[in-house]
């Protein structure tokens, strides 16, 4: 009889000892996964409005697109996130010729870095992005003149963040292709 409310006492004390594991585990969890959501945040939906600059500014008019970045809050004022973009541009008339250009698209794939200058609901930003501009080939009066090619860029930009809006100015430099885009933004997910 002694052994078996032994066996009994030690049996509940090594389901009571796994079930604090198990608590305790789970809370872990519970707190890095808060703690990762906190960290995570995602700037979509995300408008721009685009203007050529230089040579690219005489083949193309004013553009619009939209985008999506991902990012991760490496500390209280540094992201680390992921712009994938697209962006459309009129097609205009060529100087000193009866010719005219198609519409063209950019496709922007960029690892991006951000600092926050502050942490209140109104925060202004700085930061850049580096990264792939895939162009789609040009179409002069339907003739198409080139291919298609990808190009490596950066892109200096700035803002400021009004609660989770994101108003923004992105200065594109690409070899022949430089534009001038104006972002407007809505944070979804944790970061304040």
């Amino acid at each position: 009889m002694i052994k078996k409310s032994s066996f009994r006492v030690n049996n509940f004390h090594q389901t009571n000892q796994t079930m604090k594991k198990l608590l305790l585990t789970a809370l872990a969890i519970g707190i890095f996964s808060y703690s990762a959501t906190a960290q995570f945040h995602i700037e979509f939906p995300g408008l721009n409005f685009n203007s050529p600059q230089g040579d690219f500014g005489e083949t193309y008019d004013l553009g619009i697109g939209f985008y999506i970045e991902p990012k991760y809050a490496l500390n209280e004022n540094i992201d680390l996130g992921l712009l994938i973009g697209s962006n459309g541009f009129a097609g205009a008339d060529i100087d000193g010729t009866n010719s005219s250009a198609d519409a063209t698209g950019v496709l922007v794939i960029q690892p991006t870095g951000t600092y926050r200058f502050s942490s209140s609901s109104v925060t202004p930003y700085a930061g850049l992005g580096l990264g792939l501009y895939s162009f789609q080939a040009v179409e002069i009066d339907g003739v198409e003149i080139g291919e298609s090619e990808s190009k490596f860029g950066f892109a200096p930009r700035a803002g400021v963040y009004v609660g989770r809006l994101n108003l923004g100015l992105a200065y594109n430099i690409v070899s022949d292709a430089t534009y001038l885009q104006f972002n407007l933004g809505v944070r979804l997910l944790s970061r304040d």
